[in-house]
């Protein structure tokens, strides 16, 4: 399907704004295009990774009082994204919208004078109409090098796109927060070249809300201590994000549970935040309906590789053994059933009989985290409508690295807490609260085509640090190799292993083969050269 395009800003009409046509976000190029070598690589390095996560500690309470919230903006299909707004400078301030990404760290936006920026929401932000506004100049804080004495940025992406520009500083505040915020000074970036998604997207940029990269000390998104430094009651190491079929709610400080679904408790899992926010699945299954058993797909930490929550990234992602049993798993279902009261469609949707129903005769795909958590994906989560009246389309895909990322569509329609303090990331089902129903919402409903956006793949910064390793890897990943050959040849006619070669399906049939566990020598260069890339699969017993 070609990409839709849609008509007016989203967002309730305000002074200043500009509405008008916008350009389609761009086709994406999905993980498939990846190295699988490298794949093979971070799966060494992940096996040689072998610290346990965080316990959980005691469940944090929401305090009110010491909340505030900001509404969110966008829809899974027809944006592919979730953003907000910020108003940033005075003594007018201009807004500029951003997504809210929770897999990168820049906070940045088109300014005026861009040679290559696209046309976006908003006006590109003006920094000669802002008296507060400062130019960031070199010094012991500019890393990345400097343009006519001016610090500047460059950030590349995995998938391709590119943002470079240069820091300032000027005052910013939440652009629809429901509490009035002053204004606090932070670090912004302004745009003077993207391209890719960032030229195509209709956001203006960008606000990443990963944790700083120590893991350890201060690891709270620095966007959320900028913005809230002047609260002392607001605590920045805990926000939540609830995110409904059209827009959502950010809180900083706390959740709200009066969007908490009656009954709904939430559950809690340990969380690693460095870098990226890591979590620890251990299990997925099928659950049948009228006391059918459950299918179950993986049942293993081991079987998910590395685990991160992006709210960036549009749909979810699993290692090829996981996605392949689950789709299979799914279908048989479905045949066994009815159908699911629906025909499949291609190779990723079904056409309902009821085309003004919803996919309620699918089964719930259950997923268990390290700690006991369990946590429901409503097939509302793992199906969404796309184009044509009736037709649900998989939201899940497979990623060719040894990797899951647990996008928007896992995240949609629960309350996600991520809390810092404590190592635990809570979630919860709820009525997220929706924003579309004001006149120009209706207005760009009316005028949206029948296609629907390409979804955001996985797009994580291309870090130095995570480039070098991946050239070690694959040394570690070729060694390993070599050396599982030479005892596969000792061994031959033995029975004898403990090496965990295979992981065994409980229900028939097996897994693809996992990587052979590296030897003490390679775990140990592995952990020097990464201690921060997050918790990894458990590394099977030496026998």
């Amino acid at each position: 399907q070609g990409p839709a395009r849609i008509s007016s800003d989203p967002r309730p009409a305000r002074m200043g704004a500009r509405a008008g046509p916008r350009p389609a976000s761009s086709t994406l190029p999905l993980p498939s295009q990846r190295s699988p070598s490298a794949g093979m690589a971070l799966l060494v390095l992940l096996l040689a990774l072998g610290a346990q996560p965080p316990a959980v500690a005691a469940a944090a309470q929401p305090r009110r009082g010491g909340m505030e919230s900001a509404k969110l903006y966008g829809n899974m299909n027809k944006y592919a994204y979730y953003f907000t707004d910020l108003l940033i400078g005075s003594p007018t301030p201009q807004r500029t919208s951003v997504i809210v990404d929770t897999g990168s760290r820049l906070v940045g936006f088109p300014c005026k004078g861009c040679d290559h920026c696209g046309d976006h929401l908003d006006p590109a932000f003006d920094i000669g109409q802002s008296s507060t506004a400062k130019w960031l100049r070199c010094g012991d804080g500019c890393v990345r090098g400097c343009v006519e004495g001016q610090c500047a940025y460059r950030e590349t992406y995995s998938e391709g796109s590119t943002i470079s520009g240069r820091w300032f500083d000027d005052l910013v505040e939440l652009g629809d927060s429901f509490q009035k915020n002053p204004p606090v000074h932070a670090r912004l970036g302004c745009h003077t070249n993207e391209n890719k998604l960032f030229y195509t997207q209709r956001a203006n940029g960008i606000m990443g809300l990963a944790p700083s990269s120590d893991g350890v000390n201060g690891s709270r998104p620095t966007v959320l201590q900028d913005l809230f430094r002047d609260k002392s009651h607001v605590s920045t190491e805990i926000f939540s994000m609830c995110l409904a079929t059209w827009g959502g709610r950010l809180t900083v400080g706390g959740y709200d549970t009066s969007y908490h679904r009656p009954g709904q408790e939430v559950q809690w899992t340990p969380m690693r935040a460095a870098h990226y926010y890591f979590v620890f699945p251990e299990g997925l299954a099928l659950l049948g309906s009228g006391g059918v058993a459950p299918k179950v797909v993986a049942m293993t930490n081991g079987e998910f590789g590395v685990t991160i929550i992006d709210s960036g990234t549009t749909y979810t992602y699993f290692p090829g053994p996981v996605f392949r049993t689950l789709v299979g798993d799914l279908l048989s279902y479905c045949d066994a059933h009815g159908g699911c009261s629906a025909t499949r469609e291609g190779n990723e949707c079904f056409r309902l009989n009821d085309v003004m129903g919803g996919p309620d005769d699918f089964p719930v795909v259950k997923m268990t985290f390290k700690g006991g958590a369990q946590i429901d994906w409503s097939p509302y989560g793992y199906l969404h409508q796309r184009g044509e009246q009736g037709v649900w389309c998989q939201t899940f895909m497979e990623n060719h690295l040894y990797q899951t990322v647990l996008g928007i569509s896992w995240m949609i329609h629960q309350d996600v807490i991520f809390d810092l303090q404590n190592g635990k990331l809570g979630v919860a089902k709820a009525n997220c609260p929706e924003h579309h129903k004001d006149s120009d919402y209706l207005q760009r409903d009316a005028l949206v085509s029948a296609g629907s956006i390409e979804p955001r793949t996985v797009r994580r910064p291309v870090e130095p640090l995570l480039l070098a390793a991946g050239f070690v890897c694959l040394a570690l990943a070729a060694a390993g190799w070599a050396t599982s050959v030479l005892r596969s040849w000792q061994r031959a006619g033995s029975t004898g292993g403990g090496r965990c070669r295979n992981r065994s399906r409980p229900a028939g049939g097996s897994r693809a083969a996992v990587a052979p566990e590296p030897t003490s020598q390679e775990a140990d260069a592995s952990k020097e050269l990464l201690p921060r890339l997050g918790e990894a699969a458990e590394v099977c017993p030496s026998g």
